[in-house]
């Protein structure tokens, strides 16, 4: 069948030409079909056509839509997932950092009470006991004997018969901890202790008792103080020794001053 406008072929059933619209029924009913029914049905399909247009361009807009909020709610919940993971890293993190500095001050403390604990085997000698204070000193204990010093100065390695040796890392001021065995009267202690150093000992600077003695001595630039305790033949003493006008002179005159008070 063929349109009798245009003469386009037409599938079997269709009732208006799809390229010019012309109605293809046949006009059997010339006389009693008018002009307008045929408009009217022409416009019908029509609106039909654009009601068919518009449904399914809003079913695609409305998919388009349905993609797009989809693809944002998946950006979100990433970008949530990654800051979450951020979270978690920086929390590990710094827990690591945390508990590795925290190990490292702990390791640096026990090495420095293990160094300030180690020993020789020296004849006469007594094991040392290293506590902390709550008034800007320490102590050690040597057995029966306990002697302050500042816990700001850096320990150092012991020898000999030192139990514990000190540097003040600000003022370059030195203490050292020592125990010997001696069986002389301190008053003669201390002379030898004078002759080793050399050296002059101002008025009143050099006191003696009967198992102690105490000494301040000058030697050029230098000053080198000492006290000594004996007891059952062994002579535990500290030397503390400190440039001649440092800045830190007045300063150490009260660490020294403290120490012989409580060295004990």
């Amino acid at each position: 069948m063929y349109c009798k406008n245009c003469g386009r072929q037409l599938k079997e059933g269709m009732r208006f030409c799809d390229r010019c619209g012309q109605s293809v029924r046949k006009n059997k009913q010339t006389g009693k079909v008018t002009k307008r029914q045929e408009i009217e049905e022409l416009k019908e399909e029509r609106l039909n056509r654009k009601k068919r247009l518009e449904e399914k361009e809003a079913k695609q807009a409305l998919s388009k839509q349905r993609k797009k909020r989809k693809n944002k709610g998946g950006n979100t919940a990433i970008f949530i997932i990654i800051i979450a993971l951020i979270a978690v890293a920086a929390f590990i993190l710094g827990y690591q950092f945390i508990g590795s500095d925290s190990s490292n001050s702990d390791s640096d403390t026990g090495n420095q009470l293990v160094q300030n604990n180690k020993s020789t085997s020296k004849p006469n000698t007594a094991a040392a006991d290293v506590t902390k204070s709550k008034n800007g000193y320490s102590s050690i204990s040597i057995g029966n004997l306990t002697c302050p010093y500042p816990t700001d100065f850096r320990s150092n390695t012991t020898s000999n018969y030192e139990k514990l040796n000190l540097t003040d890392p600000l003022g370059g001021a030195t203490m050292v901890v020592s125990q010997d065995g001696k069986t002389d009267e301190p008053k003669n202690l201390m002379r030898d202790y004078l002759n080793e150093i050399g050296g002059t000992v101002a008025d009143g600077d050099s006191h003696a008792g009967s198992d102690w003695y105490t000494i301040t001595i000058n030697t050029g630039d230098k000053v080198h103080h000492r006290k000594c305790i004996v007891r059952n033949g062994i002579a535990v003493y500290y030397d503390f020794v400190y440039n001649r006008g440092s800045s830190s002179e007045s300063k150490y005159k009260e660490y020294i001053d403290y120490i012989d008070s409580n060295f004990k």
